[in-house]
Order: structure tokens, then sequence, then C-alpha cells
């Protein structure tokens, strides 16, 4: 064995869904994108919390076309411009690219939702796009609680959505809430319906009423309804499992321009999961995702560019997409694996020179960040990170070495369930690095490793039964634990082949 080996492999999201999706209210769809309504100072919350009037969702490919968009166009466009409303007084108009809020460039949905909502009411410049050539406007935000409950009075669907969504967005009662989505969803609201789909699905005496009001919310146009409706029958969850149903209601979604759709799209299709595999599309799909605000899909995207899979090999590219899924977006918090991926970038050279005291930087960021519930994979990459950093400190590579604090970080990162952890504190108990050599140890430490699907752990568990190190000598035990290796990968463990 040899102290501190490095990961060879690119991290990924293994999790052939997104398990997070729609478990709170930061839900990527048309119409009802966004994080909760952006915290403002409370002096200004108190004056007045504000609202353009407007409705606007992501670019998807028929808007691009209908639109004639162009490739590096962004923004937000608006669906609905409400009545009586500052957007409305303005001039603003459907179909129009909402880019920029204030001093807020407006690159997705989520941005919009956030710039456009629980705002001051002074006057705000807002800049649009129609037919190509940019238009200026000033419009005067109106207080958005009796606005939206006066629209919503008016018969107006997405009024009713809007008071419901104010309400739960300050942190009102989920019940209240959910009466109101319903009620909304009664007058035809998509996103209404999805809101209240997604209640329902953890509420455990309805759940059973959510897929209707999910299949309701996805035929009246949400993308959002779609994927919830998705995940259900990805995972067995309320309903029976049924992954080509899955990835029809996650096509749909990403046909409606919801950002989870299209990476959940580009996951089974990776996968092939309820369709062929295909990369190419995996690809697509992963691009569409990442340019709409997924952070997770910005990773995956790097992933498959630092391997050429389905895409051009392209190191540099990887690194530049890693560092978007870490970065996170407003519709989607920093992605631990980008984190991960792009410190491993640097450590090794990947697409970048090696700049090892960065990596261990953002392996030490990563190890010790609190858990956020939408971040794919957050557990694994955590872990990871924590025996990435011990690596380097055993190493001394990019940081001062020590065989105190490696040992102590590849011990947690293995106590998280991190296969390289484990076998990293095998290496130390081997060789003696800052503590006395123990085989029992050693072997205690390669069996967690290989246990968890390490292949160089199988292998070198392997030869400690073969030569009874740290464990009672057994040959079939150990010709076992080859096999397995060899099944892993690890080339070293597999049978020569006589010519």
């Amino acid at each position: 064995m040899t102290a501190s080996r490095k990961q060879n492999a690119g991290l990924r999201n293994w999790s052939p869904i997104l398990p997070a999706f729609l478990s709170s209210l930061a839900i990527l769809s048309a119409g009802c994108a966004g994080s909760q309504a952006v915290r403002k100072p409370a002096e200004t919350v108190a004056r007045c919390r504000g609202t353009l009037g407007i409705e606007a969702g992501s670019i998807t490919r028929d808007l691009r076309k209908r639109l004639a968009l162009p490739a590096g166009a962004s923004g937000a466009v608006v669906v609905e411009v409400l009545p009586g409303g500052p957007g409305a007084a303005a001039g603003i108009r459907k179909d129009d690219l909402v880019e920029e809020i204030a001093e807020t460039r407006i690159s997705d949905e989520c941005g919009f939702i956030e710039a456009a909502n629980g705002r001051a009411c002074d006057p705000v410049r807002v800049t649009v796009r129609r037919a190509g050539k940019p238009i200026v406007a000033t419009l005067v935000p109106v207080a958005e609680e009796p606005f939206f409950e006066s629209a919503c009075r008016a018969g107006i669907a997405s009024g009713c959505f809007r008071q419901a969504w104010t309400l739960k967005s300050r942190g009102g009662s989920r019940e209240r809430a959910l009466e109101l989505y319903e009620a909304a969803c009664r007058t035809g609201s998509a996103e209404a319906c999805a809101y209240g789909g997604l209640i329902l699905s953890d509420v455990a005496a309805r759940s059973h009423e959510a897929p209707p009001m999910l299949a309701r919310s996805c035929d009246l146009g949400s993308g959002a309804g779609c994927a919830h409706l998705g995940f259900l029958h990805a995972t067995g969850k309320i309903v029976a499992r049924d992954d080509r149903r899955a990835t029809s209601f996650y096509v749909r979604a990403c046909d409606l321009g919801d950002a989870r759709g299209c990476y959940n799209v580009g996951l089974m299709a990776e996968d092939g999961r309820g369709m062929h595999a295909d990369l190419s599309l995996a690809v697509a799909r992963y691009r569409e995702a990442c340019e709409s605000g997924s952070s997770t899909a910005c990773t995956n995207l790097g992933f498959l560019h630092e391997n050429g899979r389905g895409v051009a090999k392209d190191p540099a590219r990887a690194l530049t997409l890693y560092q978007r899924g870490c970065a996170g977006t407003r519709c989607q918090p920093s992605n631990l694996g980008g984190c991960v991926n792009a410190g491993r970038a640097y450590r090794d050279g990947i697409g970048t020179e090696k700049k090892p005291a960065r990596a261990a930087q953002i392996f030490e960021e990563a190890c010790h960040r609190h858990a956020e519930p939408d971040d794919v994979g957050f557990a694994g990459n955590s872990s990871r990170a924590c025996s990435l950093l011990g690596g380097l400190h055993l190493a001394g590579d990019g940081v001062a070495k020590d065989f105190d604090r490696g040992r102590e970080l590849s011990e947690m990162g293995c106590a998280r369930g991190d296969a390289f952890g484990c076998f990293n504190a095998a290496v130390v108990f081997t060789s003696g690095l800052g503590v006395s050599p123990d085989s029992v140890k050693a072997a205690a430490f390669l069996d967690r490793s290989c246990g968890a699907g390490d292949a160089e752990g199988c292998h070198d568990l392997g030869r400690a039964y073969e030569k009874g190190a740290g464990v009672p000598r057994d040959r079939a035990r150990a010709a076992a634990l080859l096999r397995k290796s060899c099944g892993l990968g690890f080339q070293a463990a597999c049978p020569s082949k006589k010519k």
C-alpha cells in the first residue's frame, strides 16, 4: 500500500433521481420558480414588501425558437402581466425577456422571482428585450399582499397562487397555505397545484391526494408538477415505482423549462433508466439544466467533460463546470460534489496547473460545511472531502505534513461512510504514520473500505488474509476478496492471462 492514495475517478452524483426535489418550496418551474422571497433589510420590509405584478418563467427550447432568441440570451420570459399592476402600467408585455431589475442582472427565473417580489416600493428600473431591442421602463412596486388578494378576488388564478406563496414565504401556517393553494388550484393555477401537491405528498393522511393534484398541475403546464410526479414514480413514493413513467414526466417537465426536470432527464439518459442509455442526450439535458440554474447538473456535466463521455474530453471546461456547481445559483444551493471535484482538479492539475494549497482550502470548507437539504449527495461528498484533506496532510501536499491530523480526518471520513478515508486510515496503521503499526486496526479499516466498495481496499484486505496480517489466515476468503477487487476494476487483483 502507498500512503494517501489519491482518488483517480471523478466524483459524481450517483443518485438516480433528485432525492431532495421539491422537498421545500424552493421550486424550479415556470411561474413558481425561485427560492423563498429574497431577504430585505428589516426597515425596508416593515415599510413595504412590493411586487412588480409580473409572472415570468424559464427560456424553454420552444420559446427560444419562437422568440428568435440568440443562443447566449439569458433572463426570464414574461408569461403574464397582472392587470392593474406596475408591470401593466409600464407597458410590460407577455414574451418580453426580462434582463435586468434595478442593478440585478437576471440570469434565470429564480433570480427574477427574488428581484420582482418582496422588494421596497421605491421606483425601480427594469430592462426588457422585445423583438431583439432593449426597452427600459420604470416601475413602481405595490404592496404585494393586498395586490395579490385583490387579483385573486377578481378571479386571476396567478393572483390566488401568489397570495398563498406570499403567506408561505413569510413563514405562515402550512395548513393555511395549503388551503390557499388548493383554492388557487381549483381556479386553474398550475403552480398552486404543484405547491399544494408537494405539501400533500408529505402529509401522511392525505398523501394519496398528491398524485392527482400534481397530474392536474402537469396538465396545466407546470414543469415543477410534472417533475415531482416523475420523482414519485422514480422512487415509488405513494405510487408504484415505474422508471418509464417517471422519465416521461421528467421529459415533460424539461420541455416546460423546469431545470431539475432536465437534470433528471440527463441522469436517466446517462444511466439508462426508463429509456435507452444515451450520453449525447444526457449532455444536452445537463447543459440545459445547468444554464437554467441546476448546480447539480453543472457538476454532472463537468464529469462527462472530464472523462469524454458523450462529449469531447475537455478538462478545462470540466473545471469551469465544477466551479459553477460549487458556486450554486439562486435556483439551487452550492453542490458540494462540484466543490470536491474542483478541489480534486486543483490537486491533480486537471484543466489547470496543480495548486494543492487551493485544493486543501476547498476540501477544508467542504469537510466542515453544514448540510443543505437541497444538495444532492451532500453526506457522501462531505465525507469524501474530509478524507481527501486527510490524504493531503498525510502526504504534506499543499499543507503541512501532519500525521495526526491526516489520521483524524481520514477516520472522520471513514466514520461517515467514505471508503477512501477508511483506506488511508488503514495505510496509517500499516505503515505506522505517527502511530505504532497495528495490523489488526489496519485490517479493520480495510474491511470497512472494501465494504464501502473500494477496489484497492478489497485487494489489500485479500492480501492480509493470504498472509494472516491482522486477520486469521484464510486463503478462500483471500481469493474471494481478490475476485471482488478485480470485479470492481482494480487490475492488480485480476489473475494474469497466460499466453
